[in-house]
């Protein structure tokens, strides 16, 4: 599998693409926040721009986000850190169960692995809607 993930829960989870992790995070994160306001009796119709963004700014500083991980530079870092060959062996493998493909307990090495590591974001998954290359490309099309 390419990218791990780990939840707010501390469980871990792994996706072959990026799509899928988008969807995950998207689902963890939308259950926290519409659990809060049911809690908290409000609904989408009569919140404002600023408190949906209260919300969820409240929402990931309590329930907490996903981080998620290149599964390669994981085992690149195991390697750095120069945990034993069997560990990163296993770790690899269990990368590769596809029993990951339900969330499973992290395992406390693991988890201090992952912290070690600067996680990567949701939008770094997704194919980017302008990058620069296409918007001069346009800019300069038919003015030579």
């Amino acid at each position: 599998m390419k990218y791990v993930v780990l939840s707010p829960a501390r469980k871990i989870i792994c996706f072959d693409h990026g799509e899928q992790v988008a969807q995950y995070c998207d689902e963890k994160e939308r259950s926290d926040i519409d659990a809060y306001c049911k809690d908290q009796q409000y609904t989408y119709e009569t919140m404002s721009s600023v408190d949906v963004g209260y919300v969820y700014t409240l929402i990931g500083a309590e329930a907490g986000v996903c981080y998620i991980y290149e599964t390669k530079d994981v085992l690149k870092h195991m390697k750095e850190l120069q945990v034993e060959s069997d560990l990163i062996d296993a770790t690899a493998d269990l990368f590769n169960d596809r029993r990951l493909n339900e969330e499973i307990d992290c395992p406390g090495y693991l988890s201090d692995v992952l912290m070690d590591l600067t996680p990567m974001t949701v939008s770094q998954l997704l194919d980017p809607l302008y990058t620069m290359q296409n918007i001069d490309e346009w800019a300069t099309e038919g003015n030579e």
